[in-house]
């Protein structure tokens, strides 16, 4: 039951609450109250922008533990090719700095 409500509450409160740190075509933002509960999926615009990434807390401050876990997966061989966006990638899409916060 609350894997189903953290799910859902990504899907509501990350596209009402937070920051918008890179453009896309939806109203996704960033919320660091719902990446603790979701395990790092409350980083969604960052998720929006780029959905192939396996690490979604993309800056020092946003908590990934998922990503966490798939680097310990790493280093015990269980995992291999793992893709995130590159710097240039990140620079491209990221909102002019006063755009960041709403």
């Amino acid at each position: 039951m609350l894997a189903y409500h953290s799910t859902w509450l990504v899907n509501s409160a990350s596209h009402m609450f937070g920051y918008r740190t890179y453009k896309t075509d939806d109203l996704s933002r960033n919320n660091w109250w719902v990446a603790l509960l979701s395990w790092g999926e409350g980083w969604h615009n960052n998720h929006h922008a780029f959905q192939f990434s396996a690490r979604l807390g993309l800056r020092w401050f946003e908590f990934d533990i998922v990503w966490i876990m798939i680097r310990v997966l790493k280093v015990f061989g269980l995992v291999r090719a793992i893709k995130v966006p590159s710097l240039e990638m990140r620079s491209r899409l990221r909102l002019a700095p006063s755009r960041v916060r709403p």
